[in-house]
């Protein structure tokens, strides 16, 4: 038997249901901005915390689509350019922001000329995670480049319940947990299935990227873009990571990543602008929306309106027209069909 029929065989083998796209008439705008989001979670209202990915700006957006500024990276990283990334909120009064600072000297990607890299570049100092205080507006470092920890390109934070941060990072290939008390950071899980070893099947050299809690807590889960997968860390009882474990594939280059109380997953890929649902036991996927019939653009970040599954059209790769660029999307999720 040929290692592609073995491969194909795999893939039919570990999805067993492949329903197709939503219509048009399922998706909606929810709400447009004079740049491209990135960053969304729900803000507890029925709206959302939104950051804008080369302004800085953090507006929250009602459920009814009204838009407000409510902070700007800029009042602290001045007029460093880079990419203002995911976002995440305590559930009381912070919200915290990855931003990551371009350099000169390295390109990434280098396929797509996006942005650049800092890895290797001691002149970046303000890449790293970001803190806003919703009842005043103030931002303020947590811990950055500044501080000494090597980030490369900071993406996605998560807040766990005991208040720590863990947080993406795409180029190192890795994923932090930080302690904003303390002002602290360890690398936490550097594990070798986040990383492509210049075997990208995406043609992307990067890691993880979107992160998601368990609803118990017990893991966090990630999704890959060089090798793109949906992958699990279990959360050991000490509090460290352990061995990571490739959950379901089958994709292109993925970004975001939430997970539903009943532990669905819902995953969006950039290339081909396209949002999925996975059961629990990763076993069964459902395609919720695609370019040809959903107003969709190289989605990024996922969150759950009161009755939605809402992403944000960073639009990279220009698929959407001026009326639906640099927007919010939103669909009605319906029952579940498994």
């Amino acid at each position: 038997m040929s290692r592609r029929l073995v491969l194909f065989l795999t893939c039919l083998l570990s999805t067993s249901l492949w329903v197709g796209p939503a219509t048009a008439s399922e998706w909606r705008i929810l709400a447009q901005f004079d740049d491209a989001p990135e960053g969304l979670v729900a803000d507890g209202k029925g709206g959302f915390y939104v950051s804008l990915f080369h302004s800085g700006h953090v507006m929250q957006v009602a459920k009814d689509g009204t838009v407000r500024k409510i902070a700007d990276l800029r009042t602290v990283i001045g007029s460093a350019r880079g990419s203002t990334v995911g976002i995440d909120w305590d559930g009381v009064d912070k919200l915290y922001v990855a931003f990551s600072e371009y350099s000169k000297r390295f390109p990434w990607p280098a396929k797509a000329k996006l942005s650049v890299e800092a890895c290797g570049d001691a002149t970046v100092t303000r890449s790293g995670l970001y803190a806003v205080t919703l009842s005043t507006g103030v931002v303020e470092p947590v811990v950055t480049r500044a501080d000494g920890y090597p980030f490369c390109f900071p993406d996605d934070p998560v807040v766990a319940s005991d208040g720590s941060v863990y947080l993406s990072d795409l180029s190192l290939k890795a994923i932090w947990k930080i302690d904003p008390q303390e002002k602290s950071a360890v690398l936490w899980s550097k594990d070798p299935l986040f990383d492509p070893a210049g075997k990208s099947l995406s043609g992307y050299p990067v890691g993880v990227n979107g992160i998601a809690l368990a609803p118990d807590e017990g893991a966090l889960y990630g999704v890959t873009g060089g090798v793109p997968m949906l992958v699990k860390v279990p959360i050991n009882a000490d509090g460290s990571a352990g061995e990571a474990e490739m959950l379901t594939f089958g994709y292109d280059n993925m970004d975001g990543l939430e997970v539903d109380p009943q532990g669905n997953f819902y995953l969006t890929e950039t290339l081909r602008s396209e949002v999925w649902k996975v059961s629990p036991d990763a076993r069964s996927r459902e395609q919720l929306g695609e370019p040809l019939q959903a107003p969709l653009g190289a989605p990024a970040s996922l969150a759950f309106g009161e009755d939605s599954i809402c992403v944000t059209n960073l639009n990279f790769f220009g698929h959407l027209p001026d009326d639906k660029a640099k927007s919010i999307a939103c669909r009605r999720l319906g029952p579940s069909l498994w």
